[in-house]
């Protein structure tokens, strides 16, 4: 019997790898790479051990902070 996994999404509230994170954001996972290492775009991503995971909660407000043009926000 196999269990099919539930889609990941924004909504949720998960550590997820870096694919993953790239599949949300519909960026290419290289991208992520390179932020974490400049420090570009100030992602925020969790380290355990030699594992890099993102928090889709981190994920969702990182989105919000870079949405542009927004009714009813001043730029």
């Amino acid at each position: 019997m196999s269990q099919s996994n539930p889609q990941i999404t924004l909504a949720d509230n998960v550590l997820i790898d870096q694919t993953a994170a790239g599949k949300l954001l519909s960026i290419p996972p290289a991208t992520l790479q390179k932020w974490r290492s400049t420090g570009e775009n100030n992602l925020p991503f969790i380290k355990i051990g030699r594992a890099v995971r993102y928090n889709t909660a981190d994920l969702r407000e990182w989105v919000a902070a870079h949405t542009h043009n927004k009714m009813g926000v001043n730029a």
